[in-house]
C-alpha cells in the first residue's frame, strides 16, 4: 500500500507536468461544442479567440458564433474566471486581412458567483471592431452585463492594448476596490489541507526531487495566500494524520 506521503508527492508532481504543459500547449481547436476548426480563405488570416473579465464577483461562461452563416455556427467559447486575463487561447476564427464593416458575431453567455449561476443567458450581436492587422479576437466582459469585442496582437496591461479598458482585470480591481476583494476573487489552487507536513514528509522518505517539489509548492501557496509564515507552517509543520 502507498504512503500518504508518496500519494502526496505524485499528486505535487502530476500538477507540476500539468501546469507545464498548459504553457507549452499554445492554439488547442476547441471541441465541437465550443465551435469546429475554421479554416479561412486565402484573403483571410486565422486568428485565436480569448476572453478577458474585468468582474471580481462573477465568473462567466460565453459561446461566439458567427453571423455570417446560417444558421449560426459557434466558434469559440470558454468559462472565464474571474479577474480572468486572457491566456486561454480558443483555436481558430479567420478574419480578411483588410478590416470591412458589417462583420458580426453574437456573444451568448451566463454569469455565476460563487454561489449560484444567475438565471437567464445574456445575448449581444456585436460588430467586429476595425483593425489595421488581423490580431486575436477577445472577448471582453465588464460588469453590468456589459460585454466588447476586441482585436488586439496585446493582452491587456500592454501599451499596445486595444481594449477600453488599459489596464489588466487585476490592476482595474485593485485600484477600484483595494486588494482584499481582488484577491479573494482568484481561485485557489493551493490545497493547504492535503499539503500539511508535505516537505518534512518528502525529505525523510528521500523522494526523488524532494527539494524542488517542494519549492514549487511553497511557490503555488505564496500565490494563493501571500504569507511566507503560513506557508512555511503548512509544509513545515507536521504531517496530516
Amino acid at each position: 500500500m502507498k504512503s500518504d506521503t508518496n500519494i502526496l508527492y505524485q499528486f505535487v508532481l502530476v500538477l507540476f507536468a500539468g501546469l507545464t504543459l498548459a504553457l507549452a500547449a499554445g492554439c488547442t481547436p476547441p471541441s465541437d461544442d465550443a465551435g469546429a476548426l475554421a479554416k479561412p480563405a486565402s484573403d483571410q488570416s486565422s486568428v485565436t479567440i480569448d476572453s478577458v473579465n474585468y468582474m471580481h464577483e462573477r465568473g462567466v461562461k460565453y459561446t461566439l458564433y458567427d453571423l455570417a452563416q446560417t444558421p449560426p455556427r459557434a466558434v469559440g467559447g470558454a468559462i472565464v474566471n474571474m479577474l480572468g486575463t486572457g491566456g486561454e487561447k480558443g483555436c481558430c476564427l479567420g478574419l480578411p486581412r483588410i478590416w470591412k464593416p458589417g462583420m458580426k458575431v453574437r456573444v451568448v453567455w451566463s454569469e455565476a458567483d460563487r454561489q449560484q449561476t444567475f438565471p437567464g443567458e445574456l445575448t449581444r450581436d456585436l460588430e467586429i471592431p476595425r483593425y489595421d492587422a488581423p490580431a486575436d479576437l477577445y472577448v471582453v466582459f465588464y460588469p453590468g452585463q456589459e460585454v466588447e469585442l476586441v482585436v488586439s496582437a496585446a493582452e491587456p496591461g500592454h501599451p499596445d492594448w486595444r481594449g477600453r479598458i488599459k489596464k489588466t482585470p487585476w490592476e482595474q480591481c485593485l485600484e477600484l476596490h483595494g486588494r482584499k476583494p481582488c484577491k479573494a476573487a482568484l481561485p485557489k489552487q493551493f490545497d493547504t489541507e492535503s499539503s500539511k507536513g508535505l516537505c518534512v514528509s518528502m525529505k525523510e522518505e528521500n523522494l526523488a526531487d524532494a527539494e524542488n517539489l517542494c519549492q514549487f509548492s511553497m511557490e503555488r501557496c505564496m500565490q494563493d495566500f501571500e504569507d511566507e509564515p503560513f506557508c512555511k507552517g503548512i509544509l513545515w509543520g507536521p504531517r496530516k494524520k
